[in-house]
């Protein structure tokens, strides 16, 4: 296995506009030797358009995979294209986290066997995420000056995670923090625990869930420093189901669970 192989999976739900961003984000990178793979948990012809618009002009290959709508189903889509893809080393992100130029390098540079690396984020405002919709074209740059003067004008919710240098965490048993707006993991390590768990329905703790069954089976948690992603405001998806999907990650982390219950062998 090596990192020559990477993929970028990008998960997306009806946010043709976000995911516009987020693909030129990708079409920026300092290091463009990989293939992107869209998780569509079930979006609208938009959401094609803007895949197929950038396809037209970027040289990374694009994979569109997607499932009829038939609610939040992110677990089941991200195990389709886990299933579906061949690259040794799998970067998971979402459709509203915008890449800075060098995460992918960033990503490659620090991976090793026996770990899965957590990246953080970056919030940004309301006003800040409309009008970066709005915009037509490619992304403005992500400057140091730039960024501090968002945060100056509470644009941005903080400037720590671009000060701290690069590199990573030493290998831990952490669960606390855990989010799925970058996560770097083998694909190897991914089928052993038989991906993501369908079992969690509605929005929460699927990604917490599949990050505790790693740390189950031996494969250490890392967090990347010093390269956050650009996390995009949108209002929050409904919470109906968190306290069931509390209660099934509570159990999965008292059984010390290693494998999904409904995941990519059972698809």
């Amino acid at each position: 296995m090596n990192t020559e192989r990477l993929a970028v999976v990008i998960s997306t739900y009806n946010a043709p506009n976000m995911l516009r961003l987020v693909l030129e984000g990708y079409r920026a990178q300092s290091d463009t030797g990989f293939c992107i793979y869209i998780a569509d948990d079930g979006s609208g012809p938009e959401t094609r358009h803007v895949i197929d618009a950038f396809r037209k002009t970027a040289a990374i290959p694009v994979q569109h995979i997607r499932h009829e709508d038939a609610g939040f189903r992110k677990a089941r889509i991200h195990n389709e294209v886990i299933r579906q893809c061949r690259e040794d080393y799998i970067l998971l992100t979402d459709g509203d986290c915008i890449p800075l130029p060098g995460l992918v390098a960033a990503h490659r540079r620090v991976a090793r066997q026996g770990s899965f690396v957590s990246g953080s984020r970056i919030l940004l405002s309301q006003s800040l995420s409309r009008r970066l919709q709005e915009e037509p074209g490619a992304l403005p740059a992500f400057t140091a000056g730039r960024m501090f003067g968002w945060r100056m004008q509470g644009k941005i919710n903080r400037l720590l995670p671009l000060l701290l240098p690069p590199g990573t965490s030493a290998p831990n048993d952490r669960l606390e923090g855990i989010r799925g707006c970058h996560l770097a993991c083998w694909r190897q390590n991914l089928l052993s625990v038989n991906g993501f768990d369908e079992a969690f329905e509605g929005w929460g703790r699927e990604d917490s869930d599949l990050a505790a069954r790693l740390l189950h089976a031996g494969v250490k948690r890392r967090d990347l420093r010093g390269t956050p992603v650009l996390h995009l405001w949108h209002a929050e998806e409904a919470r109906d189901r968190l306290a069931e999907n509390d209660a099934m990650l509570a159990q999965c982390l008292n059984e010390k669970r290693i494998r999904a219950i409904r995941g990519i062998a059972e698809l």
